[in-house]
């Protein structure tokens, strides 16, 4: 019974979902084949869904065929339509451009710079955002970092006029308005759920709703709640949250209702901000709109869901900030609106925010870190379809979910990964079921997202042991955030003993103790599933020959490059002594050094070495199983590794 009410409530909703889908193919392809691939969505809709009425979603997908904005290589001034803590988005005509800056000019005031741009590079990572791609859908593909910039014509619009009110007033509040009223993070001014939720300006509309409601019947409260919402969409310049439940609103009025209204509204939103259709705001609305809603386990299934969406998104799972989240949605717009007040009057009500934030940051000890991405999603969902159907279906999914998260069991198998931190090292290594997270290097301080992203991701709480192979800064960068955040029981960072922890054992082979930090860096050797691994770290070829004197008979099946791929590196005998078959480059696109270098891989190529580089790659992960491994990177590619 339970299973055929889920199915009549999926053909409830298959149409305006399939739209949906659609709408995002579309997005993703359609700057490359625009009219073929309308023809084709419409034919794909027509074919599977049970509705032969194309006009509306010929109408709907039309918006699609609409070009997007493009950047110009040559622009060099323009309206300021973004700003962030280091960066300005920058908009002449359909032309827009990535503006590196700390200077923070107001928004909408017209600017000018000097300086040449260059293309934005992908950060491929398993569980990185691509801010590249994040961009590229916005229509912006270049960067430009400018000494100067000069202000040409100063804003004149109502939230460029409050937000230059709000820096020239010199508060001790002004970052806080800042954050609440504009999402312009400078500093880290919450520590609770508002840091990561932040202030969403749907819960602007959702505190004037909830208000309403007492003083007024449905329908004038609807059109109150609408005006508010025109008026929000003015001041903001028409934002996608904001947008979206506009339009959706105007078609209620139009009485387009339900499920319908809701797919229209999104698709139309999602052509109109095609940046966002990877994005949270997207995905978790429209989850939360059309997969199926069994009315007597609602609470358990919104919690799954909920869930589920977290760990793929944030990768961390708070079950009791998501029960609450629902009642604190309207209060952020409460907040939102005191920050207003204040900004206008002067009067000092942000810290009541800063209070509640304080009181609500007790919500980040129920947070379980962890990404179910990942090679245990198999067993999780073998285990799901078990799950006896009944009454007890929805709650017994969110007790699997829970405990796979806790465990780590979304995770289960020992690996190797080549963290992508761009000109720098960081190598994660893991035993079988988090018996032992080893960390070695931390790469450079503006890696740190990607480090603490990835081991998020992986569930790790506390690493088991940290090694620092020398004190450079993209090799050390990050040593106290990592100590900070999961805690290493043991951190070596000189020349140590073979060092186990858990079913691996590594050894230093490196005999060099000099005060040239990239001769005597820590160089490991480790046994990793039937693997023969050696991390060269920046070793030079001085270190190189005394290792190969030390140990003439090393054998290495897996060699991570010295020093990016330098050619003070990766010598002729050390690659004749070690032979192995697979040679791991880590460097960055933004480099100067330009590596790897050319000599590398000529002798590389001499000898058929095959070599993979995470500037082109990302994150690159050898998993072990069973009487083979698997090498799998974040651009894409695979492969077999027997042992």
């Amino acid at each position: 019974m339970m299973r055929s009410r889920i199915l009549s409530r999926f053909e409830e909703v298959y149409d305006h979902a399939l739209l949906i889908l659609i709408g995002a193919w579309f997005i993703l392809e359609a700057n490359r084949y625009r009219w073929t691939l309308f023809v084709l969505a419409l034919i794909l809709y027509a074919l599977v869904s049970k509705s032969r009425h194309l006009f509306i979603p010929a109408l709907i997908l039309s918006v699609f065929l609409i070009p997007a904005a493009r950047t110009d290589p040559d622009m060099h001034e323009g309206r300021v339509i973004t700003v962030k803590n280091s960066y300005v988005i920058v908009q002449n005509g359909t032309s827009r451009m990535l503006v590196y800056t700390n200077s923070r000019p107001v928004l909408d005031s017209c600017i000018s710079y000097d300086g040449v741009s260059s293309a934005l590079y992908s950060s491929n990572g398993f569980y990185q955002f691509d801010f590249a791609e994040y961009c590229s859908r916005q229509g912006i593909t270049r960067s430009i970092s400018p000494k100067n910039i000069t202000v040409q014509k100063p804003s004149h619009t109502l939230r460029g006029i409050l937000m230059k009110r709000i820096m020239e007033s010199g508060s001790e509040h002004t970052e806080l308005l800042l954050d609440v009223l504009f999402q312009i993070r400078t500093q880290e001014n919450f520590h609770g759920i508002f840091r990561d939720r932040g202030f969403s300006l749907a819960g602007i509309l959702l505190f004037f709703n909830w208000m309403l409601k007492y003083v007024l019947s449905d329908h004038p409260r609807r059109r109150v709640v609408l005006s508010i919402n025109i008026a929000l969409c003015l001041f903001f310049h028409f934002p996608y949250l904001l947008t979206q439940r506009l339009i959706y609103a105007v078609l209620q009025f139009a009485h387009l209702k339900g499920r319908r209204a809701r797919a229209v509204s999104f698709l139309i939103g999602l052509r109109l901000f095609p940046w966002v259709c990877s994005s949270a705001s997207f995905i978790i609305p429209v989850v939360y709109a059309f997969v199926p809603d069994p009315q007597d386990q609602k609470r358990w299934h919104t919690l799954f869901f909920g869930m589920s969406m977290e760990s793929i998104l944030f990768h961390s799972v708070n079950p009791v900030e998501l029960l609450i989240y629902p009642f604190l949605m309207p209060v952020t717009g409460f907040f939102w609106f005191l920050a207003l007040l204040e900004a206008i009057t002067g009067i000092h009500l942000i810290t009541l925010v800063s209070a509640a934030d304080h009181i609500l940051s007790f919500l980040n000890w129920f947070a379980i870190p962890g990404s179910m991405i990942g090679f245990g999603l198999i067993f999780f969902l073998l285990f799901l379809s078990h799950i006896p159907s009944g009454k007890q279906h929805m709650r017994n999914a969110c007790i699997l979910l829970l405990s796979f998260q806790l465990l780590g069991l979304f995770h289960p198998l020992s690996e190797i990964t080549f963290i992508n931190v761009g000109q720098g090292d960081s190598i994660l290594i893991r035993g079988p079921f988090s018996t032992s997270d080893i960390l070695i290097d931390t790469g450079k301080p503006t890696q740190w997202r990607a480090v603490e992203t990835i081991l998020k991701a992986k569930g790790i709480r506390k690493l088991d042991g940290m090694i620092i192979t020398h004190s450079d800064n993209d090799h050390s960068g990050n040593q106290q955030n990592v100590i900070d955040t999961f805690h290493p029981k043991t951190v070596i960072t000189e020349h140590h003993e073979p060092f186990s922890c858990g079913f691996l054992k590594l050894f230093d082979l490196n005999p060099i103790q000099s005060d040239d930090e990239n001769e005597s860096s820590i160089t490991d050797y480790l046994l990793l599933n039937g693997m023969r691994v050696l991390l060269m770290a920046d070793a030079d070829k001085n270190t190189e020959e005394a290792i190969v004197l030390n140990y003439p008979n090393l054998s290495v099946d897996l060699l991570k490059a010295s020093h990016h791929g330098s050619d003070t590196g990766s010598s002729d005998r050390l690659l004749n002594t070690a032979k192995p078959f697979l040679v791991i480059i880590s460097s960055g696109a933004y480099s100067i050094y330009h590596h790897p270098s050319p000599k590398v891989i000529t002798r590389l190529s001499a000898r058929r070495i095959p070599w993979l580089d995470t500037k082109q790659e990302g994150d690159i992960s050898i998993f072990c199983f069973p009487f083979f491994n698997v090498l799998l990177t974040a651009g894409g590619k695979i492969a077999i590794i027997r042992l």
